[in-house]
């Protein structure tokens, strides 16, 4: 784990222990959440170089390829084991239990983060295919009407290659 990150959990610590009233009710909170989430005692543990494995879950390709990259920036290696149980997928890591926290606060950031570019992506995929009505136009539409979310959809929009269903059955445009 890094320092800057060691170092926010110890202020949250100084925070649970030196707060005022609900500051450091909810400083607290969350501290212990965080301890009792990783099986530790105090944030001692923390600087313990000891190892052990555990398992992280993901759900879909994306995610996986996102939690190995979390785990490569963590620990500077990828993992080598990890199995599947169903519907559930899990990574197996050797790694300290700083590592870990590192690696589930990277993992559950990028995830949001991911879902929300995906969500941006489709958006422009279906622009780029023109996946609309015959009559519907967006000749209409003029720049001053865009927010810089849509103007960030047309520009990935640019990047995606169009494709047809007649391209598909080898047929040409």
């Amino acid at each position: 784990m890094d320092d800057k990150k060691i170092s926010r959990m110890k202020k949250l610590q100084a925070l649970a222990e030196r707060g005022v009233g609900g500051e450091k009710e909810t400083a607290t909170a969350m501290l212990e959440n965080l301890l009792a989430k990783n099986d530790m005692s105090d944030l001692a543990e923390l600087e313990t170089d000891k190892k052990a494995y555990f398992f992280f879950s993901y759900n879909g390709l994306h995610e996986h390829k996102l939690l190995f990259q979390c785990m490569y920036k963590a620990i500077g290696q990828m993992p080598m084991t990890y199995l599947s149980e169903g519907k559930i997928n899990k990574i197996s890591v050797y790694c300290t239990k700083a590592q870990k926290i590192e690696i589930e606060l990277d993992f559950d950031f990028y995830k949001k983060a991911l879902s929300e570019e995906i969500d941006k992506f489709v958006d422009a995929f279906i622009l780029a295919q023109n996946i609309f009505p015959e009559n519907t136009s967006f000749n209409k539409i003029t720049l001053a009407d865009l927010n810089p979310d849509d103007l960030a959809r047309l520009k990935m929009k640019a990047a995606i290659k169009k494709r047809s269903r007649s391209m598909l059955i080898g047929e040409s445009n």
